[in-house]
């Protein structure tokens, strides 16, 4: 500004507040949509919307969503678990093996709570096959978005080259955006279910990413020689790029 005054945006409204910001937008979202649900457990728009989605009939499109539904779902999460912690393990990553290990705890944790205490909630049994098993809302989509929405937005933490970070988030990008239609396409899930799961995953990650950040920045690292946790950089995975 002209006089020699500036004003900093960031200096009032910080990543992390904004982050917070839209996590409340996204759980009054969530608990709105609940709302709606248990007042009428079938509405029309869900019908119409299923019957729009079901009716797509595109060569190829039901084998693609039993594909993603495959990769999405929560046997593949502990297979991608596994041998990625593996991984990072033998190249020494431990600072991101830990971060991984939190992640898939949280998501763990909060997908059995969303699954239980939604699901007794809103007494809702899924569109097609009429089984008691509560479907409200979609731990699948839930549990997906969280796992490869995570992945997606990590190159841009790290400031990867474009011609890494470009396919590196469009692969889970691509996951997240159909494992909500293969889920409604299968029959398994009614549209509100995949929308609350949406709602749901975008509130943990709002929190997530952020905490990972500065997980990374103040440099805690577990040793794997004594059994605890403390602070220090360490030198080998220090840096904003160290961990790739």
């Amino acid at each position: 500004m002209r006089g020699g005054t500036s004003i900093n945006i960031r200096r009032f409204i910080s990543v992390p507040a904004i982050w917070l910001l839209l996590a409340v937008v996204l759980a009054t979202l969530a608990t709105l949509l609940t709302l709606a649900v248990i007042d009428d457990p079938q509405p029309s728009q869900d019908l119409t919307v299923m019957n729009w989605i079901r009716g797509w009939d595109v060569p190829g499109l039901s084998g693609f969503f039993s594909v993603i539904s495959a990769l999405t779902s929560l046997a593949a999460g502990l297979v991608y678990g596994v041998v990625g912690l593996a991984g990072l393990l033998i190249a020494r990553q431990r600072k991101t093996a830990l971060a991984f290990v939190f992640v898939g705890v949280i998501t763990a944790v909060a997908s059995f709570i969303g699954d239980f205490t939604l699901g007794e909630l809103v007494e809702r049994t899924r569109p097609i096959s009429g089984t008691t098993t509560s479907s409200y809302p979609s731990g699948h989509v839930f549990g997906g978005t969280v796992l490869f929405g995570f992945l997606a937005l990590l190159p841009f933490h790290h400031r990867l080259r474009r011609r890494f970070s470009v396919p590196l988030f469009m692969l889970p990008g691509i996951l997240v955006v159909a494992v909500g239609p293969s889920r409604i396409h299968e029959g398994d899930h009614w549209p509100s279910d995949v929308v609350a799961a949406y709602l749901l995953a975008g509130i943990l990650l709002m929190m997530l990413v952020p905490l990972y950040r500065r997980y990374v920045a103040t440099g805690f690292v577990v040793s794997l020689r004594y059994p605890w946790v403390y602070l220090g950089a360490d030198q080998a995975e220090s840096g904003p790029d160290a961990v790739w």
